[in-house]
């Protein structure tokens, strides 16, 4: 069984994930779309908030399941089976950093193989990091995120 994981902080989920999650689906038996809690990032939304935009979005399929994770992504890919993470790539300087990233993970991840997914030029400019300051100043990010995300971002942070 080939299985994959998709790694992040989702702090929100956006378009661009969405779409990084789907074109995976069909190349693995199953895909864990996993929160790292990685405690030198400062988040936006609370974890439960974002575990629950998981599963919403995520609930249709059975070949996918939404993971929590503390500590090195390799040690969480290992617990759960996965031989293969899923990363995106929207231009040269994140491959750049996720280069260097997947050969230390296939090191100390005993072969552990990164697959990069470049992102399609209509979500190559979103970041979750830009749609969050989008957020604190109170701008519309109705492009940048599912609907059922926007609404409840739109019901929390703009009333």
């Amino acid at each position: 069984m080939k299985v994959a994981m998709f790694p992040g902080s989702f702090d929100p989920i956006t378009l661009g994930h969405l779409d990084i999650i789907k074109r995976a689906l069909p190349v693995f038996d199953k895909l864990y779309i996993a929160i790292g809690q990685n405690t030198q990032k400062k988040t936006l939304f609370e974890i439960d908030q974002r575990l629950e935009w998981l599963r919403s979005v995520c609930k249709d399929d059975n070949k996918l399941e939404i993971g929590l994770y503390e500590g090195l992504t390799v040690n969480y890919a290992k617990e759960i089976g996965a031989k293969y993470l899923i990363r995106g790539l929207r231009n040269a300087s994140d491959f750049d950093y996720e280069k260097t990233i997947s050969q230390l993970n296939s090191i100390i991840g005993d072969g552990l193989e990164t697959v990069f997914f470049i992102s399609k030029p209509e979500y190559s400019h979103i970041s979750s990091t830009i749609v969050r300051e989008i957020i604190k100043g109170r701008g519309d990010v109705s492009a940048f995120v599912p609907k059922t995300i926007y609404t409840d971002i739109e019901s929390k942070y703009y009333t």
